[in-house]
């Protein structure tokens, strides 16, 4: 039997029956949110084949799945690409053989002093408004933040971080995240919003990141729409990982945001065991890009700690890239990127398609290319630099 904690029958879903019967429109939100499982134990009556963890996975980051999420589960399957994402697994406990850290991508290295911003390029920001997720992913990049209750952003760090991106002519571009800036209320998020507008009218490009959008859609009402066109966010980022993702719910609010005349894009983790495989993301990219949503970057997992066991070989996500060019649409295909180690940056992953190589005879160089299909062709006028003569009268 799996361990027992003390719930609120009154909040939880305990049996599958209940879940299944469970509308996430049949209520605010806010209520569907004070709904979330918090121990792998209360879905001892909704899943089957759980896997039993130990109580010390919880001391390094906690859980919480929202009902809508829990529905997409399969019941039966341990490897079902929903249920790997979001439940506790003895690997988080295990040692990797490599170094993680709960920093790896040192963005606290890049964080203005007294501020929650981080800045790492030279006209762009990262304001990281929140500590909060609807749905915390195991592979969590900032898990020294997120669910922690010393990771919380306090309201006098979201006003000098303001302050910082007012006095910072330079900035002209800044997003929104966290944790998830949509665990908000949306007053709060007109008040952030809005003074953004109001202190820095040198902001050319605000956008917001979301994982709550999938992971709880009813979040997006006409309410929050309004705020967001308001305040001309431009651009909304989710992260859908696996095409079980996408539902008719998802999709009716997805459009809602686009009434708003809000650009959408999309951003995917490479996950072992969930998405690393040709067919699936073949399948994500074309049904996001069918209702609009750009796919915008794949991100190979961070070697944070207690995510390892999710991350896919270099080798493979060159060939997971290799059969998206060329197989589907253009627009659909993603940037493939890793996020280097200690504030490196993203660094795009590419195959090599076309190729400068010297010329045996040692007088230029010629260029070889190659298509999704293998073949090849040389080009020898791309390895040469003409110089046409000058123009005379």
């Amino acid at each position: 039997m799996l361990q027992r904690v003390d719930f609120n029958p009154a909040k939880k879903l305990l049996s599958r029956e209940a879940l299944d019967a469970y509308d996430p429109q049949s209520e605010s939100w806010q209520k569907q949110f004070a709904r979330r499982y918090t121990h792998h134990a209360e879905l001892d009556g909704v899943l089957n084949n759980i896997e039993n963890v130990n109580e010390t996975v919880y001391k390094k980051f906690a859980i919480a799945i929202t009902p809508y999420m829990a529905k997409l589960m399969d019941r039966d399957d341990p490897n079902c690409p929903i249920r790997l994402q979001y439940l506790p697994s003895h690997f988080e406990e295990t040692k990797p053989g490599f170094a993680t850290s709960l920093d790896q991508l040192g963005e606290e290295g890049d964080t203005v002093p007294g501020t929650s911003v981080v800045h790492r390029y030279p006209r762009r920001v990262l304001f990281l408004v929140s500590n909060t997720c609807a749905t915390l992913c195991r592979f969590c990049t900032r898990k020294r933040m997120v669910s922690q209750p010393d990771g919380s952003v306090a309201k006098d760090e979201i006003e000098a971080s303001i302050d910082y991106i007012a006095g910072n002519q330079d900035i002209e571009d800044v997003l929104l995240s966290g944790g998830d800036p949509f665990t908000f209320t949306d007053e709060r998020l007109d008040y952030i919003l809005g003074e953004l507008r109001r202190r820095a009218p040198h902001v050319r490009f605000l956008r917001i990141g979301s994982r709550m959008v999938v992971q709880m859609p009813t979040r997006v009402t006409p309410e929050l729409c309004a705020v967001l066109e308001k305040h001309r966010v431009q651009m909304v980022n989710i992260h859908i990982n696996h095409p079980k993702e996408i539902t008719p719910l998802l999709r009716e609010r997805v459009k809602m945001i686009q009434k708003a005349g809000i650009m959408m894009g999309l951003q995917t983790v490479c996950l072992k065991g969930v998405n690393d495989d040709v067919a699936v993301m073949r399948e994500l990219f074309m049904q996001t890009i069918e209702m609009g949503v750009r796919p915008y970057y794949v991100y190979s997992t961070d070697m944070v700690e207690g995510a390892h066991h999710f991350i896919v070989p270099h080798r493979r996500m060159l060939e997971l890239y290799e059969g998206l060019r060329g197989w589907i649409s253009g627009p659909a295909i993603p940037t493939f990127v890793v996020d280097g180690l200690g504030g490196l940056g993203k660094l795009p992953i590419t195959p090599s398609y076309v190729r400068e190589e010297e010329l045996p005879d040692g007088s230029g160089t010629t260029v070889k290319c190659r298509n999704y299909k293998g073949m090849t062709i040389e080009m020898p006028g791309l390895g040469q630099d003409f110089h046409l003569p000058s123009r005379t009268n």
